[in-house]
């Protein structure tokens, strides 16, 4: 009885519907890339643009669906390689066009360096974060922060103070 339990333990729950989203993930990658490249257009008819790739929007909208409906938390590749606003599979130089930013003086910090990616089916742009360290999350800066006045306590330091 304990054994089948542990089993259970380590079996992923909804196993059926990560299959279910990496598979549409897949179909609609491979079908973006295997469709001639959206071509710049000036017309404003969206009907007309969601006709060209019809499959692989339909795929990846069921693969949100699908993840929203199961409450299950798309990674990070996943999420960032679907438009959120059409949902179109974001291919380089197929679906999408890529470029870094640098908005500060003369581009001087490279912390400030940003993925820009732009859907050419709704000219929507997503910007990333390059090379920026992340903040750590509250829980994590508290902890550290007790940590270091715990040692502090511990030992005896002794800090001059200087008058300026």
């Amino acid at each position: 009885m304990a054994k089948a339990s542990a089993d259970k333990a380590k079996s992923v729950p909804n196993k059926h519907l990560h299959a279910r989203i990496a598979f549409l993930h897949q179909a609609a990658t491979h079908l973006a890339l295997h469709q001639p490249p959206i071509a710049r257009s000036e017309s404003t008819d969206a009907n007309v643009r969601l006709q060209q790739h019809g499959l692989p929007l339909l795929l990846a909208a069921q693969l949100k669906a699908v993840s929203l409906k199961a409450q299950i938390r798309l990674s990070h590749d996943v999420k960032r390689s679907i438009c959120k606003v059409c949902t179109t599979p974001l291919m380089p130089d197929t679906t999408s066009e890529t470029r870094i930013e640098n908005m500060s003086r003369a581009s001087k910090k490279p912390h400030a360096d940003l993925l820009v990616i732009r859907c050419r089916n709704c000219q929507t742009e997503k910007r990333f974060p390059i090379g920026a360290t992340r903040q750590k999350k509250k829980a994590e800066r508290k902890a550290a922060a007790a940590t270091a006045a715990v040692s502090i306590k511990g030992q005896e330091i002794e800090v001059e103070m200087k008058d300026a």
